[in-house]
């Protein structure tokens, strides 16, 4: 159980990144051209811990859509555990709306249930302040806790869902470390990462890909397509002696 809830924390794919003495702010960093995101592109991933297959996570950009009179993608998140794994249920869905021109989110919920606990998370970005509110229920029948509070962001403030959008649209080089600001656990962090390698990733769908290959400094590593597609095709960390492994299964674009 150790292993599922470590696999589970980890591979909500957003954790605080390792940093050097001169991160470059991702915000002002260029776009990569042409444009990676494209709307009902679907990605499924599975989630495994010693090559037993745990979770599966599926991302969508269902579509594009007006919110606050402006365009955005409607883009949803579901991750739960496989049936090896119920003894320890676990759900998540998010979703995010991103606007695809400056690539911030405008909104972000997240409905997730470990065992019994369950957890709604909602923010709304509205220019220099984030709209945050949390409520948890311990136990179905057990009272719920309720917190509120505004929070002052800076520009290009990501959410946990966004910002995976965020950095497949980024220009990347190797040796650089980057930074940008991210609402993470109730509190506005300065995310960083570090572009460590080029690296041939061979993957049963997209078949053998060159890759940059990101670190973190909680010793997590992610292959994203060296090409226009942007793809997370791995990831992986470690901890006591266990390696966690997240792997692309499926493309499919359902527009």
């Amino acid at each position: 159980m150790q292993y599922v809830k470590h696999l589970i924390f980890i591979f909500l794919l957003i954790v605080t990144l390792g940093a050097d003495d001169t991160p470059e702010s991702l915000v002002e960093s260029p776009n990569i051209s042409p444009y990676p995101l494209r709307v009902g592109e679907m990605l499924t991933y599975n989630i495994s811990v010693k090559k037993i297959s745990a979770i599966q996570r599926t991302d969508w950009i269902v579509k594009e859509e007006l919110m606050n009179g402006e365009t955005v993608y409607h883009i949803q998140s579901k991750m739960k555990t496989r049936a090896l794994f119920r003894f320890y249920k676990f759900n998540r869905q998010e979703e995010t709306y991103l606007t695809p021109k400056t690539l911030s989110p405008v909104r972000f919920r997240s409905q997730s249930q470990k065992g019994k606990h369950s957890t709604t998370v909602t923010i709304d970005f509205r220019g220099e302040t984030a709209e945050y509110e949390k409520i948890s229920r311990p136990k179905p029948k057990s009272p719920e806790t309720r917190e509120a509070k505004v929070l002052e962001i800076p520009v290009g403030t990501q959410n946990e869902l966004s910002a995976l959008y965020f950095l497949r649209s980024k220009q990347l080089a190797v040796g650089k470390t980057y930074f940008f600001p991210m609402i993470t656990e109730g509190e506005v962090k300065k995310i960083t990462i570090t572009v460590e390698d080029r690296e041939r990733v061979k993957n049963k769908k997209v078949g053998t890909v060159e890759t940059l290959v990101l670190q973190t400094s909680t010793g997590g590593r992610y292959w994203f397509t060296d090409d226009e597609r942007r793809l997370i095709v791995k990831a992986e960390t470690q901890k006591e002696g266990s390696t966690a492994q997240m792997t692309l299964t499926n493309i499919e674009f359902t527009n």
